[in-house]
């Protein structure tokens, strides 16, 4: 990206004013890596990852018989896909010239450096890419877990008993829209995740409900809201912070910041624990800036890359909902 035409406000007379709207970039801030992912350094590219189970529950024995055997499941091996997204800036030795002058020809400015928030594009790409694991889990176009299937699906096979189980509503049922009930609901089917060798896991403890920019009022009134739903009978309601702490769970909620206006009834589930075993970050190289600025033919260039990929080994950290009360079939 050449920049001397957007520098060109920097000499014009008429402009007395310039200022940098850059710092509201919602790329200012890397929130990506903290919605669930465990951050690590793959030594090799295309590398698998994979789980493998604790044992199955054992087998009543009668005296003498022979000592019935266990095993441990293996899960479904996923390959890791990274991916280098890059940004290059350009200036000419003519912009440098002027933006020197600019404090003596402007009446106000805020603007100081042309690569001051360079990085940004690649910080974004980091969030970009986080809330696309979400949004984009009902389908494998983005990713696919070990098993073939979706991050969200109805049919995750388990290896014990060749039978399946969904992180989503049940077949039959609705993508329910994001309500105190439904969400404590998706916390109830979570706790009755099981493993490959189809033993139920630890009931969940850390919760995280994601969701919308325009979701994040439901979420926070589901949360602090300590009384519902409005009728004669009156309850407490069962979704409110105070509600999961008599039940001994940390529960908070996050915001997708960019996750499409198309995707805004979308909602998830997650359980942290669970997620620092069961959903990564690999990372080659976090945004990192060329250590010196080249310079050809009278034209500065900055680069900047990052090099990384999200990927993750078993479902059962995660629900999902698109909210929108289709049918699940």
């Amino acid at each position: 990206m050449l920049t001397r035409g957007t520098f060109s406000q920097v000499i014009d007379a008429a402009v007395r004013g310039l200022f940098d709207q850059g710092k509201f970039d919602l790329s200012t801030t890397v929130y990506g890596p903290r919605l669930g992912f465990t951050q690590y350094e793959p030594d090799v590219p295309n590398e698998q990852l994979s789980t493998i189970s604790g044992p199955g529950y054992g087998v009543l024995t009668v005296e003498g018989q022979q000592y019935s055997s266990n095993e441990l499941y293996k899960g479904y091996p996923v390959t890791l896909k990274m991916q280098k997204f890059t940004s290059e800036l350009r200036w000419t030795e003519e912009d440098i010239h002027w933006i020197q002058k600019q404090p003596s020809s402007k009446r106000a400015s805020t603007f100081t450096s042309i690569v001051k928030h360079a990085v940004n594009a690649l910080n974004g790409n980091l969030n970009l890419e986080a809330c696309k694991v979400y949004y984009l889990g009902f389908g494998t176009t983005n990713l696919t877990g070990g098993d073939g299937k979706a991050l969200f699906a109805t049919d995750h096979p388990i290896r014990k008993t060749g039978g399946t189980q969904a992180n989503t509503f049940p077949v039959g049922d609705t993508q329910r829209p994001l309500s105190a009930a439904n969400f404590t609901e998706a916390v109830t089917l979570m706790n009755r995740f099981v493993g490959m060798n189809n033993v139920q896991m630890l009931p969940c403890r850390k919760i995280r409900l994601l969701v919308s920019n325009e979701n994040e009022p439901v979420a926070q009134q589901i949360l602090t809201s300590l009384y519902g739903p409005t009728n004669a009978q009156l309850g407490l309601q069962t979704g409110s912070k105070d509600a999961f702490a008599g039940r001994h769970v940390d529960v908070n909620y996050m915001v997708l910041w960019d996750m499409p206006t198309a995707y805004k009834n979308y909602w998830f589930v997650i359980e942290l624990e669970r997620a620092t075993e069961l959903s990564w970050l690999a990372v080659g190289w976090m945004p990192r800036m060329n250590n010196e600025t080249f310079f050809n033919k009278g034209q500065y260039a900055n680069e900047d890359s990052v090099f990384f990929g999200y990927v993750f080994s078993g479902w059962q950290w995660a629900f999902g909902s698109k909210g929108d009360s289709s049918a699940i079939s």
